[in-house]
């Protein structure tokens, strides 16, 4: 007898945000730090980061020059919430960092050691 798989608690959704051409992200970075700071602390945001062209090692010494993209794994409702989330943050407000018209949102779920189920 198969057992009924868990209900998830939350709904996580993955971002994938790739930069324009001659991105302005080291010069909005400090910004961006401090904006996202207490949706980390607060569980909104569950994980994020810079994504890399294919090249590249995360232990290049130019490793944040080359990053060209921002991964995030974040809590929401839905991804108009999502989007209306990204739509404060620097990264995209400035319009130096983001490519707006390449932003993916998609719901997602974890599987990692904290996941809440009901």
């Amino acid at each position: 007898m198969a057992s009924e798989l868990p209900k998830f608690k939350y709904n996580y959704f993955l971002v994938y945000a790739p930069d324009v051409p001659n991105t302005q992200r080291l010069k909005h970075l400090p910004e961006h730090m401090v904006q996202n700071a207490p949706l980390f602390k607060g569980g909104t945001i569950k994980l994020g980061g810079g994504v890399l062209p294919p090249d590249s090692k995360t232990s290049d010494a130019d490793v944040f020059q080359k990053v060209d993209g921002t991964f995030i794994v974040v809590r929401g409702e839905s991804v108009e919430d999502i989007w209306e989330k990204l739509k404060k943050d620097v990264f995209y407000t400035s319009g130096e960092v983001w490519d707006h018209s390449k932003i993916v949102v998609k719901p997602a779920f974890l599987a990692t050691a904290d996941v809440k189920f009901e």
